[in-house]
């Protein structure tokens, strides 16, 4: 039986501006409009924890248009600075790796003013699995379970149930590895694909 957390959506946002919608299954699965669908690699035993592992020269990529975020905050303004990422996926027994990787000229990696922000990127999973749901962050009835990797050494585990509400779930299993590219950043975010009740989606 296919794990759940193979057939949900997910929506990955990067920095504070920009942000996209996509699909994600062991195979293929119905993406929400407009959006994109990552096939995902399985390759039991194999380690996907670098973005330089070998395996990653083998799974499908999915490159992404990025959308501009909801402006809900006064520093969400102007054109992004990246417009685009590659995504990739692997699931190599219980565990499941998402690659992203993305041009930026500039390593922002830490944060010095209020207004300025680190590098980051994140994978979001609706909890119910409900393609529907938004990926601004969830609702009050449609919790999303957001992984964020951030430049300054920062990954977390967190939970939403809409826009500012996040709240950070301690989960040791929720792991990062991240690199400068020739022109930017290349991320590796894996968990095990079964939590318990309240550490996210499963």
């Amino acid at each position: 039986k296919p794990i759940n957390l193979n057939k949900k959506l997910v929506a990955l946002a990067m920095f504070t501006s920009v942000a996209a919608t996509l699909g994600l299954a062991a195979t293929t699965v119905q993406a929400a409009p407009a959006a994109k669908t990552i096939r995902v690699l399985s390759a039991a035993g194999v380690d996907a924890a670098s973005p330089e592992a070998a395996i990653w020269q083998k799974a499908p990529a999915t490159q992404v248009a990025l959308q501009p975020a909801f402006p809900g905050h006064g520093s969400i303004v102007g054109t992004p600075v990246t417009e685009r990422l590659t995504a990739q996926a692997v699931r190599a027994g219980d565990r499941l790796f998402v690659k992203l990787a993305w041009s930026d000229r500039t390593a922002n990696t830490t944060i010095n003013d209020t207004n300025k922000f680190a590098d980051g990127a994140a994978v979001q999973f609706p909890v119910n699995g409900k393609a529907a749901t938004t990926p601004f962050m969830g609702d009050a009835r449609n919790a999303v379970n957001v992984w964020h990797w951030r430049a300054d050494g920062l990954t977390e585990n967190l939970v939403a149930k809409g826009f500012g509400t996040s709240t950070s779930v301690h989960f040791e299993g929720l792991k990062s590895a991240a690199m400068r590219t020739g022109d930017g950043w290349a991320v590796v975010l894996s968990r095990t694909l079964k939590v318990k009740p309240g550490e996210g989606a499963s």
